[in-house]
């Protein structure tokens, strides 16, 4: 009788363990993100598991988890199957974090890796768009980016002088634009593709440069004084709410950082405030928000998840080509895209 209840106990644990889909992994999180695109552009942490050589990105939120740039993580997640249906924009399953088993600080220099580098001039011709910008990994030995239209990724190997790199060919996504982007895509994968580089570095210019030592590409690395006098001069409209993408009518931001306002409209009513900035972290303050009543449920919704995010100290920011996005907890939660 008690073989036959250590039976039934054991059979009752393994069902329950099917039932739910659960399993704890261990997991190794590189100390910088790189650029990717799920639902819309957005930045992926990089991580590793137990047997792993290869740094793999990582599309989806850790609940609990708060990743600090700058430090390596061993981690353990409890991964979890969504129960159906599962929304066509979401991942097949949801990780929690359990505990983080070590944290370590890296301190390297970042130089030409790890870092935004905005497209200025290819084949000696001036590009002013910011449609195109890499990123470039030195540890997985790839740059990734944008190329005027899609997103694309390329392995590179180092040569023996310091510097130098050999590129394979690109591989992106395969989305139609305008003319222009379509042209500048076009010369860009001609420059980059199967080409010997040596990397030349001077403050925030980064120069490609040939076998014969003419500038094929220049980037500019980006200055904080550069990256808000993009996001001022352009209203964005908001576009996705926690990766749901739509109209959302009226809902937007706009950032006067001379005096560190903010002001906007939640889909509903207006708001305004002031905000603060620390590296890539943005926390809002004294957001007065007007109190017109909303039309519909779906209205008022979008208006308390602005409210709740704009109200928020541990936002994250980032800016793409055309969008500005904020992230909590790495998650995407709103983006907002350029509008006239």
């Amino acid at each position: 009788m008690k073989r036959f209840k250590c039976m039934y106990v054991f059979v009752v644990v393994l069902l329950s363990t099917f039932t739910y889909g659960q399993e704890s992994l261990k997991m190794f999180v590189k100390e910088s993100k790189v650029p990717c695109t799920g639902v819309g552009p957005m930045e992926c942490l990089q991580v590793k598991y137990d047997n792993d050589k290869e740094w793999q990105l990582f599309y989806n939120h850790i609940e609990g988890f708060n990743f600090e740039k700058g430090n390596r993580y061993e981690i353990l997640v409890t991964k979890t199957k969504r129960p159906e249906p599962i929304p066509a924009d979401a991942s097949a399953y949801e990780y929690k974090l359990k505990s983080i088993i070590s944290k370590t600080p890296v301190n390297k220099e970042k130089g030409i890796y790890d870092t935004k580098m905005i497209l200025t001039q290819l084949n000696g011709k001036k590009i002013n768009s910011g449609k195109a910008f890499i990123t470039i990994n030195d540890e997985t030995g790839t740059i990734s980016g944008k190329n005027g239209c899609n997103n694309f990724n390329v392995k590179y190997t180092k040569l023996s002088s310091k510097n130098q790199i050999k590129t394979n060919s690109p591989m992106g996504t395969l989305m139609a634009c305008d003319k222009e982007s379509m042209k500048l895509e076009q010369d860009f994968s001609a420059a980059i593709t199967n080409k010997k580089f040596k990397i030349v570095k001077k403050n925030n210019t980064v120069q490609f440069k040939n076998t014969k030592n003419k500038v094929v590409m220049e980037f500019s690395i980006p200055t904080e004084d550069q990256l808000w006098s993009f996001i001022a001069k352009n209203n964005w409209k908001l576009i996705a709410l926690e990766n749901v993408g739509q109209d959302y009518g009226k809902a937007s931001i706009k950032f006067d950082p001379a005096g560190k306002k903010v002001s906007g409209n939640t889909g509903c009513n207006n708001f305004a405030g002031t905000y603060e900035t620390n590296g890539n972290h943005i926390s809002f303050d004294k957001v007065a928000v007007t109190a017109m009543a909303c039309i519909g449920e779906e209205g008022n919704k979008t208006e308390q998840k602005i409210v709740s995010y704009l109200n928020n100290k541990d936002l994250r920011f980032d800016v793409a080509d055309q969008t500005l996005n904020f992230y909590l907890n790495d998650r995407l939660v709103m983006m907002f895209g350029i509008t006239k």
